[in-house]
C-alpha cells in the first residue's frame, strides 16, 4: 500500500484542511492498494462482462475511447471509488455489473480510463471457448454445426494467417472466417465445424488458428462418439385372399399399398421386422413365383427362402430364370435377414434375433393347392402343423 506522506506543518492546518487531508488519504488507499493495469483495464472496458449486456465500450454507453468523456466517463480516472458509485447508484443502468468486478478490477478500469493511450497497441486473441463436444453419431452420419467466434480484445489488428483440423473426421463447415482475415480491435469472427465419424468410439481432433498476435495458434479440441449406426428395417405384412384360401406375405412397399385397396385381400395382423438392406453377417431373402400351379393351373404360388441350397436348387429348376409355368421363378430380393444358427426342424437363431417358422401345405395332403406361411407365432405354427401342413422349423432370423 502507497499513502500520501505529509509534512508535521500540514498535520498541524485547520479543521477543514484535516478534513481534506483525511478525504485525500481515503482516495490514496483505495486507489494504490492493486497494482493498477491499463492494458487489463482495456480489456475489462471493451469486453462484456456478463453475457447480454453491453460493454462499457458500447457507443451507447461509454463508446470505444473514454477521452470522448461520453456519459461522463472520465470521472472515473484513477477513481475506482466513482466507478464503483455509479455501479450501485439504484438508478444506474449499470447496475448489471453489481458484484461482477473486484477492487483489482475497478482499479484497473480507472487506470485504464485515465490513461487509456498508455496500453499496448498489440492485438489479443480470445476464444469463446477452447473445446468442442459433438457426443454421440452415427458413423456414416454427421452431427450438427458447432461453432467457436475468435475475438480480438486487443488495440492493434488481428491477422489470421491460417485455420486447420487435424484428421479427417472434423471439418470446417461454415463461418466468418477465413485465412487473411484482419480483426479490428472489439471485432470477432467465427470457424464452423461438423462432426462425421468414419469409426465407432472416442474420435478427437484439434482445430487450430494461427494469427499475430502473442500465443498462436490458438487451439480448440474437438472431441466426438462414433457410433453404430442402426440398421434400417421395415415389415414383412402377411395378407389372406379368402376366395383361393391363400396366404401371401411381401415386404416390399407397393405391393402393400395395392393389396390394401383390394376388398378381396385383407391383412391377418400377423407381421415381422426385416432389414432392408446388406448387414454383416445377413443374407438376401429371395421371392420366387411358381405360376400355375394350384386350382386347376389358375393360381400360382409364392416362396421366400435365405437358405442358398434351396436357391441352388431352385435355380437348377429353371436355369435361365424364365418366367414358364410351374417353373421357379425368381423376382429378385425382397430383404435381408440372418441365417438361422440351426436351420429346420427344432432350429434356434442368434441371441437378439426372432426365429421366422416357414409351414407348407403340400401336394401330398392338399391336392393342387400348395401354399406357404411364414411366421414367427409359435403357436400359429403348432396350429397349422396340426391342421396337416408340413412343419419346415426356422428358416430365417429377423431383428427383435
Amino acid at each position: 500500500m502507497i499513502c500520501l506522506h505529509l509534512s508535521r506543518k500540514f498535520a498541524r492546518a485547520s479543521a477543514v484542511s484535516i478534513n481534506l487531508l483525511l478525504t485525500l488519504g481515503a482516495v490514496c488507499l483505495w486507489t494504490t492498494a492493486f497494482a493498477q493495469s491499463a492494458s487489463s483495464g482495456r480489456t475489462l472496458y471493451i469486453t462484456p462482462q456478463v453475457t447480454g449486456q453491453p460493454s462499457c465500450s458500447n457507443g451507447g454507453c461509454h463508446g470505444p475511447e473514454p477521452t470522448t468523456n461520453q456519459n461522463r466517463i472520465r470521472n472515473g480516472a484513477n477513481n475506482p471509488a466513482a466507478i464503483t458509485n455509479a455501479i450501485n447508484s439504484g438508478v444506474s443502468v449499470m447496475a448489471f455489473l453489481r458484484g461482477r468486478l473486484s477492487a483489482a478490477q475497478l482499479s484497473d478500469l480507472a487506470a485504464y480510463i485515465a490513461n487509456p493511450n498508455s496500453t499496448n497497441t498489440a492485438p489479443v486473441a480470445s476464444l469463446s471457448s477452447t473445446t468442442l463436444g459433438f457426443g454421440s453419431v452415427n458413423v456414416g452420419s454427421s452431427s450438427g454445426v458447432q461453432a467457436v467466434t475468435i475475438s480480438n480484445t486487443g488495440a492493434g489488428t488481428l491477422q489470421l494467417s491460417s485455420i486447420t483440423v487435424t484428421g479427417g473426421e472434423f471439418v470446417r463447415s461454415g463461418g466468418t472466417c477465413a485465412v487473411g482475415t484482419a480483426l479490428a480491435a472489439t471485432t470477432n469472427c467465427s470457424i464452423g465445424v461438423i462432426f462425421s465419424p468414419a469409426a465407432t468410439g472416442l474420435r478427437t481432433a484439434t482445430l487450430s488458428i494461427a494469427h499475430n498476435a502473442a500465443g498462436s495458434p490458438s487451439t480448440v479440441s474437438l472431441a466426438g462418439t462414433g457410433a453404430a449406426a442402426s440398421a434400417a428395417t421395415t415389415t414383412m405384412v402377411e395378407f389372406y385372399f379368402a376366395a383361393l384360401d391363400y396366404y401371401f406375405i411381401t415386404s416390399r412397399a407397393n405391393d402393400i399399398a395395392l393389396l390394401d385397396t383390394l376388398t378381396a385381400w385383407r391383412r391377418t395382423g400377423l407381421s415381422f421386422k426385416v432389414f432392408t438392406s446388406q448387414q454383416a453377417g445377413a443374407a438376401g431373402i429371395d421371392r420366387y413365383y411358381f405360376d400355375q400351379v394350384a386350382v386347376g393351373n389358375t393360381r400360382g404360388s409364392h416362396f421366400y427362402t435365405l437358405v442358398q441350397g434351396e436357391k441352388d436348387a431352385l435355380a437348377g429348376l429353371n436355369p435361365s430364370n424364365s418366367q414358364t409355368p410351374r417353373l421357379p421363378y425368381n423376382e429378385g430380393l425382397d430383404s435381408f435377414a440372418f441365417a438361422p444358427a440351426v436351420e429346420g426342424v427344432g432350429g434356434s437363431c442368434a441371441a437378439g434375433a426372432t426365429p421366422v417358422y416357414r409351414i407348407f401345405r403340400g401336394q401330398a395332403k392338399f391336392p393342387d393347392n400348395p401354399n406357404h406361411r411364414f411366421t414367427t407365432d409359435t403357436a400359429i405354427y403348432n396350429a397349422f402343423v396340426a391342421l396337416g401342413w408340413d412343419g419346415e422349423g426356422v428358416k430365417f432370423c429377423v431383428p427383435n
